[in-house]
């Protein structure tokens, strides 16, 4: 397998979790300028074309601003709890596995209420997100959104708003292609996505079969799978 160690995404994501860390932290505080972009340049390693994307996700998740001619500012948290979950603060890696993790104890339960509790729509819903999904496969189109909408369907069908509010509140950021992109016409990652393909027939039999045990089991395999998967293409350790 080759290195992926200095692939430039794994470069954006290094100095996004450096600058997150030294946020985080406190070393910078909320009102406080980041480092120069030629600064973070010799500290990290990297071109300026890494430190710019890095600070552009940084700012689509809302975390800085940039005051052109001045330089980026750290964002106040505008009284918001530390607890609250926004969409655009899955932004790392290791922000990604995290969340994988919470939704491996959400969407394990979902579905297992949805084998118990669906209609005869909520199988459609899932059906047509699984074919959505099995169109765009080969054809460079995106598959992250029938992605989401299949475990949203999934969410719907177990009966309780909560599940589905909370998967609608986060969008199609849970799913790790839609940040950390893949070409999908490649063999290789095109034999991920017909996994992923695989799994969520899986999972759909199960709810199908109204099987509530088979159906946790699916799902925790599916997003099991998922997690690993980023885990090992970026080295992350346990």
């Amino acid at each position: 397998m080759p290195n992926l160690k200095n692939r430039p995404g794994n470069l954006t994501q290094q100095v996004v979790e450096h600058l997150s860390n030294l946020i985080s932290s406190g070393a910078i505080e909320p009102g406080e300028k980041l480092p120069a972009e030629s600064e973070i340049v010799r500290e990290q390693g990297v071109s300026r074309t890494v430190v710019r994307e890095a600070i552009s996700k940084l700012q689509a998740a809302g975390i800085v601003a940039t005051r052109h001619g001045i330089g980026t500012f750290v964002l106040e948290n505008n009284g918001k709890s530390d607890f609250g979950i926004e969409a655009g603060s899955v932004t790392t890696i290791r922000d990604v596995l995290a969340m994988l993790e919470l939704r491996i104890g959400i969407e394990t339960e979902a579905a297992a209420l949805a084998a118990i509790r669906h209609q005869e729509e909520h199988l459609q819903a899932m059906r047509r997100a699984l074919h959505s999904f099995q169109d765009h496969l080969g054809s460079g189109k995106a598959t992250v959104n029938p992605d989401f909408e299949f475990h949203l369907a999934i969410a719907r069908a177990a009966g309780n708003d909560y599940f589905s509010k909370i998967l609608h509140h986060l969008g199609p950021s849970v799913i790790p292609r839609s940040l950390f992109p893949i070409n999908e016409r490649q063999p290789h990652e095109r034999e991920y996505l017909v996994r992923i393909s695989n799994e969520h027939e899986d999972i759909y039999d199960a709810v199908a079969r109204r099987d509530p045990e088979a159906a946790r089991a699916a799902i925790r395999n599916h997003l099991g799978n998922s997690r690993e998967r980023m885990r090992r293409v970026y080295q992350i350790a346990e």
